[in-house]
């Protein structure tokens, strides 16, 4: 079953919510929300991971997996 750019939207909008409402924030809806929960999510990288080189495996992953989708390209 494929899954729409939209719904991937609306997902990606439900855990940022949650994201800024953990940290006991006011949720935007922004793009610098956006930037603080990859950051965090980079950190874990490093720690499940246990090093640096985690950190450009995983943005050149999730950019591939992005353009994939982006572009519909994806396999379904």
């Amino acid at each position: 079953m494929s899954t729409s750019n939209d719904t991937r939207a609306q997902r990606a909008e439900a855990a940022l919510m949650q994201y800024v409402e953990a940290k006991g924030e006011v949720f935007e809806n922004s793009s610098s929300e956006v930037a603080e929960l990859i950051a965090d999510l980079l950190h874990h990288t490093v720690r499940i991971d246990q090093g640096e080189e985690a950190v450009e495996s995983t943005l050149s992953l999730a950019r591939q997996h992005f353009e994939a989708e982006h572009n519909g390209t994806e396999e379904e």
